[in-house]
């Protein structure tokens, strides 16, 4: 059985429906498979309440348990890209918000040839 935490309950609305969501598309991915829950659990190693829980979107099923089902599915490279810089556009903004507002370029000449 899961263990309680505090964390769940913080979750917010948008948070639990992307989990709902991961949990159908999983559901979808293994149907679309013609594979049974039965099969999808004793390929991941784990009991089938484990996958109906996964199904769900159950926030207590852990990340390992999620990428061993990406696994057994074929969709494992997608795990590794789920939080890659060049998709951060909440820092990309960050980053440019905090580009110098001014661009002066220096009067100082830096070079060492006088004519």
């Amino acid at each position: 059985m899961a263990r309680a935490t505090r964390a769940y309950p913080a979750l917010s609305e948008n948070a639990t429906s992307q989990l709902q969501k991961l949990g159908h598309d999983l559901a979808v991915a293994r149907k679309r498979r013609h594979m049974s829950m039965s099969e999808m659990a004793e390929r991941m190693m784990v009991n089938l309440k484990t996958v109906q829980r996964m199904e769900k979107g159950d926030p207590a099923v852990g990340i390992g348990i999620v990428a061993t089902a990406l696994w057994v599915l074929g969709l494992h490279r997608r795990l590794g890209d789920l939080v890659t810089p060049e998709s951060d556009t909440v820092a990309l903004q960050e980053d440019i918000k905090n580009l110098p507002r001014d661009f002066r370029r220096s009067t100082k000449r830096t070079d060492k040839f006088y004519f």
